[in-house]
This record gives structure tokens, C-alpha cells and sequence, in this order.
């Protein structure tokens, strides 16, 4: 079983130190790297700076400030209401993520065999709590459509349920098919306009019939992960976690995770804009650390029946915890609550402490 379109929430805390890279994610990958590798992502990467990174005009790192999502026509705010610059453009040179929250669309498909990029564009924005996301438990959702992916900003920590919000959260920033960014005309010509685009083809799927349009959307694993993200690359070209390493003792944590899957009628949602005003059902994928209450499509089951502890070396399950760090670098840790004792250890362990129940 994998989820597909619907609305995705965690309540969780992030790790504040540089270096390390905490995330709430879906992720599926269906041939080679890169082609058919695609990701939606929440991340929080505090010490990253962009500095010494091979800036790629075409897939660029951009900060969002002001009000970039509208929930009209098709989304796009205006270039008045929205401004977007580079990470490291002369005026950000330097400039660390800190507590701004990072969302992306990680998208390749692949056209006559060869990998074909839509997305790959991280855009940063300012957490609305500021450093508090360090130090508390906040709620955090997206919501992935075939109209679009829509997430919000750091909401106030909710003990997730069963059903969905009464009141659903307004996202914050949105893209769109890279098709309907290039007609918009307020950044049809704006190279930073890549900040909204991603490629709607592959998480779009149709039936066999090739033009009817498959109500599930594209498959994927709900997934979290922390790990060691500076220094990965010898010259200094991909340190995402930014140039200096994790401090000891870095802890990512966890609480609740919840799917809430479209129920609106495929032919309706690709036509509605406004992920808010589409219906989502029960929770078909729920876990609640705090508790050990865990569920697929409304049955109870045992935590590793849904969660698979991973280093990296992949499984495919349902949901995984991947609490990978490069060279065990930093003791990081990957919390969750620990009111159930069976714990499914991680393929290959590497000599580092992979979970840390507490």
C-alpha cells in the first residue's frame, strides 16, 4: 500500500543544530537514478547556506518572503505580494536557512531514456514561530493534489486524529505544473518563478486508457528522516546540511503522523484550485508515538507492521523512519515516544546509535 493525493500532517520538533537535516516527506523511486525518483518535501536544514554550492540557474535555491500563495484563479500570487530572491545572490550572500522551513518538489522522469527535470527547486521560508520550532512541538501539513502541492507554515502543536481538521489549515506556498507557471504573466519571465514549478506529468497518473485520470495520484512512502547532511560532497558542492557537522547529542521528535486521503472526485479536484475547498476522509495512515496507536485504513496494527527502520538501505514499506547520518557523525539521535517496546532494528547497521526511544 502506498498513499497518494490527500492531505499529509505531522506534529513533530526539529533539530536546531547545523548540519543536520530533519524532514517529513513522501518518497517513491521506479528505475535508475535520477530518472522516475520523485519526492515531496518538508525539511528543516538550519545550517545550510548556499555557500561554495555550483549555483544551477535552472534549479536554484530561492528565499520566499510575503504572501506566496493565493487561493484563487491559479494560485500564483502576485510578484507585488510574493518576492522571491536567491539563497546566495549578492544581497543573501551568507544568509543561513536558520528556522526557515524548506519545501520541494525532488521530480525526475525520464523522456526517451534520458532523466528529464522539472523540480528541483528549494524554496525557503521563515517559520512563523522563529527558533521555537527547535524547542516545541508544532503541526506541520501539505496537502498534494493533482492540481498542484500546497503546504503551510508551522502551525501550533496538534495531537493529530482519526478525522481530518474541521477547519482545514491554509497553505502558505504552492507549485504548480511547470505549464501553468510559464503562462502566468506576472513570472512567465521571472527566472526565479522555478521557486513554484514542478513537473505535474509523473504525479499525475492516468488509467490505461492513457487520458482518464487515476484517483490515487502517484504512490509513495511516508517517510521522516534525520541525518548528517554537511560536508557529503569532497568539494563542497552538495554539503545540504550546510559546512559544518552536527554538535553531539543533535534529536529530531516525532509524535504524530496522519494521511487524510482526497475523497473528492478526480474530475472535480484537477479543476480546484483551492486544496481547502476538496474533501478529505479518515485517516487511512495514522500513528500516534505518543500513545502507540497505529492504523492502516482504519485497523489496528502493530508498529512494525507500519514503520520500518531503514539506514538507508531501503525496503520499500509502508512508512519509513530513516534515521540516517553519513558517517555517524554528530551521535545524532531520532526520537520517538516509547510506550511499545518492539522496535525493528535497522538493515546493516552502521556502529552509531540509529533510534533512540525517549
Amino acid at each position: 500500500m502506498g498513499t497518494g493525493y490527500g492531505l499529509y500532517a505531522v506534529t513533530m520538533r526539529a533539530d536546531p543544530s547545523a548540519g543536520a537535516i530533519s524532514s517529513f516527506y513522501l518518497y517513491n523511486q521506479n528505475g535508475t537514478y535520477p530518472s522516475r525518483w520523485h519526492e515531496i518535501d518538508l525539511e528543516f536544514t538550519p545550517g545550510f547556506t548556499a555557500v561554495d554550492h555550483v549555483v544551477d540557474p535552472n534549479h536554484p535555491h530561492i528565499v520566499a518572503t510575503g504572501q506566496c500563495y493565493q487561493n484563487q484563479t491559479n494560485n500564483l500570487p502576485t510578484s507585488k505580494n510574493c518576492q522571491l530572491h536567491y539563497m546566495n545572490s549578492s544581497s543573501t550572500t551568507g544568509q543561513q536557512a536558520g528556522s526557515a522551513l524548506s519545501f520541494n518538489t525532488y521530480n525526475y522522469r525520464a523522456i526517451d531514456g534520458s532523466p528529464f527535470q522539472h523540480s528541483n527547486d528549494q524554496v525557503f521560508m521563515k517559520s512563523s514561530d522563529g527558533n521555537a520550532i527547535f524547542t516545541q512541538f508544532h503541526t506541520y501539513y501539505f496537502y498534494y493534489t493533482p492540481n498542484g502541492v500546497y503546504w503551510t507554515n508551522d502551525l501550533p502543536a496538534t495531537a493529530l486524529t482519526i478525522t481530518p481538521p474541521a477547519t482545514l489549515p491554509q497553505p502558505v506556498f504552492v507549485k504548480k505544473d511547470f505549464n501553468m507557471v510559464n503562462s502566468d504573466p506576472d513570472w512567465n519571465k521571472n527566472p526565479m518563478a522555478l521557486g513554484f514549478e514542478y513537473d505535474a506529468q509523473p504525479l499525475t497518473p492516468t488509467l490505461d486508457d492513457h487520458h482518464t485520470l487515476a484517483q490515487t495520484g502517484a504512490l509513495m512512502n511516508i517517510s521522516m528522516n534525520l541525518w548528517d547532511g554537511s560536508n557529503t560532497d569532497p568539494n563542497h558542492v552538495q554539503d545540504w546540511g550546510g559546512e559544518t557537522p552536527p554538535t553531539a547529542g543533535s534529536s529530531a521528535s516525532y509524535q504524530y503522523v496522519a494521511f487524510y486521503p482526497l475523497t473528492t472526485d478526480i474530475n472535480q479536484a484537477v479543476k480546484t484550485t483551492d486544496p481547502t475547498t476538496l474533501q478529505y476522509g479518515p485517516a487511512t495512515v495514522y500513528s500516534d508515538f505518543v500513545k502507540a496507536i497505529f492504523s492502516v485504513n482504519g485497523h489496528q496494527v502493530n508498529f512494525n507492521n507500519l514503520w520500518q527502520i531503514s539506514n538507508g538501505s531501503y525496503l520499500w514499506p509502508l512508512g519509513q523512519l530513516d534515521p540516517r547520518n553519513i558517517r555517524c557523525q554528530g551521535n545524532l539521535t531520532f526520537a520517538i515516544s516509547n510506550n511499545y517496546t518492539s522496535l525493528r532494528q535497522p538493515y546493516n547497521p552502521l556502529p552509531c546509535q540509529w533510534l533512540n526511544n525517549n
